[in-house]
């Protein structure tokens, strides 16, 4: 549910989402590498600027799984990358990744901040729009559990009319929080109808029995 007895259980709220949806994130953060960075940065590849982006990118990447470091570290080509070449698919990213890395750590004013910025990079005629609907509907996940539900919908209003369960799950957590229940049972059963596995559908189950 959207209500939270203690800040232990709030920030446990968020540590098992980013756990749950671990596979969901690998597979799209895959989905990025193969086909995002591809489509989104072939246009501009020749331009020294994309090549510069993806050195930065691999330097990073090479520090963070090093053993002296991880991704939750400052790292100067990190920095560089995400100042310099924000507009590239590379940057964005690996804005993606910190953000999700920090919220899994539990350094969520961090990981807001880095949310926020990469739906403002990621969004417009030339955005990239998988990176941009994460980003939202991860921020929006954090925030519902911290309470504030009317930001929480904010983020997730260019979602909504998509056939995406997870985004219906979590407007109907944010009404519920606002007590808008006949909206959150209608958020719902949209998202019930939309998850083929058995165990998110028994989630919802509970979600709605418990309104």
């Amino acid at each position: 549910m959207a209500e939270y007895s203690n800040d232990d259980e709030r920030l446990l709220a968020i540590a098992d989402f980013f756990k749950h949806y671990k596979s969901l994130i690998l597979t799209i953060l895959i989905s990025i590498s193969v086909i995002g960075i591809s489509s989104y940065s072939i246009k501009s590849f020749n331009d020294s600027k994309a090549e510069s982006a993806s050195i930065l990118y691999s330097e990073w990447m090479n520090e963070v799984s090093s053993e002296d470091s991880n991704i939750l570290n400052d790292i100067p080509a990190f920095d560089e990358l995400t100042e310099n070449f924000s507009s590239t698919g590379f940057a964005q990213l690996a804005i993606l990744k910190k953000a999700s890395a920090l919220a899994g750590d539990m350094q969520l004013e961090k990981s807001k901040n880095y949310f926020n910025k990469l739906q403002e990079l990621s969004s417009g005629f030339f955005g990239n729009n998988l990176i941009n609907k994460m980003s939202r509907v991860s921020l929006a996940r954090i925030l519902i559990a911290e309470a504030d539900y009317i930001e929480a919908l904010n983020s997730l209003e260019t979602l909504i009319d998509e056939s995406d369960p997870l985004v219906h799950e979590l407007a109907g957590d944010a009404l519920v929080g606002q007590e808008k229940n006949e909206l959150a049972i209608e958020q719902y059963n949209l998202a019930k109808e939309l998850y083929d596995d058995q165990a998110s559908i028994n989630i919802i189950m509970m979600k709605l029995n418990n309104i």
